[in-house]
């Protein structure tokens, strides 16, 4: 059973800097003269010769006007202005917020690829660093809710469990010798299991909630999960009656523990990946939302681009084609729908290898 976390990219950091011209006059031949306000984003170290350069018409209030034209572009200043005279601007360290985003979703991804209660706090780290004095009231409500839901996760007594059946586990595979049904490993794998199979059968007493709760893929997952750990407790059995071999119990347990890693965070990288959206929405970013889940219902995940929500649903093979095919569906933010299209995987590997991995992640 690997427990190998892989490290994260170290990131140079880059100071940037605004500066903003208050009310400068303009003509255009086709508007007239105006007036308009203008920022300019720079990296001194690089040169002066502006990276970005935004624009809008006059507000006369000064530093909030700057403020609003950074946030409104996806940048944030780190200070208060500092107002240049000699030169009638205002200057400011600021950063872009884009980088905060992703780095929210490079932490989804590595729980993703390994859940643990240290992986689940970079993900609350990176929640912390977004700045939410920017953002509007839904955004702020729904990355309050991800913060909370990261915590629960973080703190899930399943964690516990799982290290009891890791360690007893692996006493087992060393040492196989003379065990019997009482081996703390079969204790162990019974508790989790047993926990697996609560959670999948939790009682909710409201008829919404629980209609909600039974199509929800949160519910398959503890699903999975406890039928892994059904599973591995046979292989043990096997194994410690002398039926078995290490090799097949290795392998059922390594898919109980992935299986367990992967649902106890389950609901909390949801609520992250919804909190990542009206981050981006918020901060005036293009929005490139990450795969989410979907209940029963035909599609298997969906993702928001810009302002438009995408369906995913994969076809079986001989449905459409001997390899199946991906169904898409587009639905503008009014809730107009695009027709449904068809793209077959046929021999296609990267696309196949780009399904498998969707798939995978969700």
């Amino acid at each position: 059973m690997s427990t190998t976390v892989p490290p994260a990219p170290a990131t140079a950091p880059v100071r940037y800097f605004a500066e903003f011209w208050s009310g400068m006059q303009v003509t255009r031949r086709s508007e007239g003269t105006r007036r308009e306000d203008w920022v300019a984003i720079t990296v001194p170290k690089d040169g002066p010769d502006p990276v970005a350069r935004f624009t809008a018409p006059y507000a006369p209030d000064g530093e909030i006007g700057a403020n609003a034209l950074l946030a409104a572009n996806g940048w944030h200043a780190l200070g208060p202005w500092e107002y240049l005279a000699g030169r009638n601007t205002y200057r400011a360290r600021v950063e872009p917020m884009r980088p905060l985003v992703v780095a929210l979703q490079d932490a989804v991804r590595a729980v993703e690829d390994y859940g643990s209660p240290d992986t689940l706090a970079v993900v609350g780290a990176a929640l912390g660093g977004l700045y939410v004095d920017v953002m509007d009231e839904q955004a702020h409500r729904i990355h309050d809710g991800a913060e909370r839901a990261v915590a629960l996760a973080e703190g899930a007594e399943e964690w516990t469990l799982l290290e009891d059946v890791e360690r007893a586990v692996s006493s087992f595979l060393h040492r196989p010798d003379g065990a019997t049904i009482e081996h703390p490993a079969v204790r162990a794998v019974v508790l989790l299991t047993s926990q697996c199979g609560s959670r999948y059968g939790e009682r909710v007493e409201d008829p919404v909630e629980r209609r909600a709760w039974i199509a929800s893929p949160e519910r398959r997952a503890w699903r999975r999960a406890y039928l892994d750990g059904l599973e591995a407790l046979r292989k043990l059995g096997s194994a410690i009656e002398g039926t078995g071999d290490g090799k097949a119990l290795d392998k059922a347990m390594t898919a109980f523990v992935a299986s367990v890693r992967r649902v106890i965070p389950y609901q909390a990288l949801f609520e992250t990946r919804r909190a990542l959206v009206e981050a981006a929405r918020s901060y005036g970013l293009f929005v490139v939302g990450m795969r989410q889940p979907m209940p029963e219902g035909g599609w298997e995940w969906a993702r928001r681009l810009g302002d438009a929500t995408f369906l995913f649903a994969v076809t079986p093979p001989f449905v459409e084609g001997p390899y199946g095919a991906v169904e898409v569906q587009r639905f503008s933010e009014d809730g107009t729908a695009d027709p449904v299209r068809y793209f077959p995987l046929g021999g296609n590997e990267e696309r196949r290898r780009a399904v498998a991995e969707a798939l995978y992640r969700i």
